[in-house]
């Protein structure tokens, strides 16, 4: 079982998280907003379908057993979103005057987010792609769905706390760094982010409020952004 659980991960998580931190460190040239759009799309589209078809064919493990086995319904699901939203904003605003000042990054503004902004705020067919099936598929789905996925693979190895409490850190850790093009306060502040979400998983085992309170934080920001270029 351990051996399955490995190989699911060395197929469909270590991949295209190692290929994303190469890129980040040998990348030249910014994405285009055209980028933007269809790397999550097909990437993280195409990561989902290998997961859940390793989760099903090599884990022979149902969707609810492995992603949603907690106890709830739609109506906790988004309102648990919602909160972990807010704890999302309330850490985002202090690490403004905490980790942005003792940690400030030394790197160029990132243009790729700043040109995709500009183009949504002048394109109401870029705005709906990216606000609909991108952030809700290609973003908040791909990555909950893999951290999630990551999780139960090396949770499923050993049942010991300190095992699964060291999984959490860990997998918070490679997510912090696949963000590295954020900075040092960046790769710090989201693997943080992930510690918490991670912990609420690890106690209810409910997939949703993870994609909705991800869509959401991103989803807000994006609009906010979008805004001040009208």
């Amino acid at each position: 079982m351990a051996s399955r659980n490995l190989a699911a991960i060395g197929i469909g998580i270590l991949p295209i998280n190692l290929v994303m931190i190469w890129y980040r460190l040998t990348q030249s040239e910014n994405f285009s907003t055209a980028d933007m759009i269809m790397y999550p799309l097909i990437f993280g589209g195409g990561s989902i379908i290998l997961i859940l078809g390793l989760n099903r064919y090599l884990l022979k493990q149902d969707f609810r057993s492995t992603f949603n086995d907690g106890k709830g319904n739609i109506t906790n699901d988004a309102l648990v979103g919602l909160g972990l939203t807010i704890i999302y904003f309330t850490l985002f605003f202090i690490e403004r005057f905490t980790l942005m000042h003792w940690l400030p990054s030394s790197g160029p503004p990132n243009t790729e987010l700043i040109d995709t902004i500009i183009d949504m705020s002048h394109n109401p067919v870029v705005m709906a792609l990216w606000f609909g099936p991108v952030l809700w598929i290609g973003i908040a789905l791909f990555e909950e769905l893999s951290r999630v996925f990551l999780l139960k693979c090396l949770w499923n190895i050993s049942n010991d706390k300190y095992w699964q409490v060291s999984v959490i850190i860990l997998t918070s850790m490679l997510i912090g760094t696949v963000h590295l093009y954020q900075g040092v306060a960046g790769i710090i502040s989201i693997g943080l982010k992930s510690v918490i979400v991670c912990f609420y998983y690890y106690k209810y085992r409910r997939l949703l409020p993870l994609i909705i309170s991800h869509g959401l934080y991103d989803g807000l920001q994006f609009a906010y952004f979008i805004m001040q270029f009208r």
